[in-house]
């Protein structure tokens, strides 16, 4: 008998519509651009286009470092440019990754970019190496945080 009330209560629902929840209002289909003093169409959601493309760069945005790890990395700077000033020109990729390498930094991410080689190294005590390698000129070796994106080559066209 229990089994048969709990089959009928189940069943009395049936056939019943649920109560609606359309509040009248038109479901938005479009992301409108606001400038903060037009009212916007009623299928709109608003959003902030320069705080967008802002937001779409942030993966370039280098992570904090603490001073410690900072003054630590910032010691591997000297070596890596005396490594990469004694590479012949126009350097390689392969070259450049040889000559960390050779310092024990074995994480390095290369571009040949057609007038010199960029690369971005991982310290394994935190942080990373960064810098250019031109085709002609001074080498620039940089330390800091990793990209957002992950590793240390902030990569272009992204």
């Amino acid at each position: 008998m229990a089994t048969a009330a709990v089959v009928l209560l189940a069943l009395s629902a049936c056939g019943v519509p649920a109560a609606s929840t359309h509040s009248g209002a038109p479901t938005p289909t479009a992301a409108c651009p606001s400038a903060g003093t037009e009212p916007l169409p009623t299928n709109c959601v608003p959003y902030d286009g320069d705080a967008a493309m802002a937001a779409n760069e942030t993966y370039r945005q280098r992570g904090k470092l603490s001073p410690d790890v900072q003054a630590e990395l910032n010691q591997h700077i000297a070596p890596a440019v005396e490594a990469l000033q004694k590479l012949p020109r126009p350097a390689t990729a392969d070259t450049v990754t040889a000559a960390f390498n050779g310092l024990h930094l074995k994480e390095v991410q290369t571009d040949d970019g057609g007038t010199g080689v960029r690369f971005g190294v991982t310290v394994p005590s935190g942080g990373c190496l960064f810098g250019f390698v031109p085709d002609q000129g001074d080498v620039t070796v940089q330390a800091g945080g990793g990209i957002m994106d992950g590793g240390c080559l902030e990569m272009f066209g992204h």
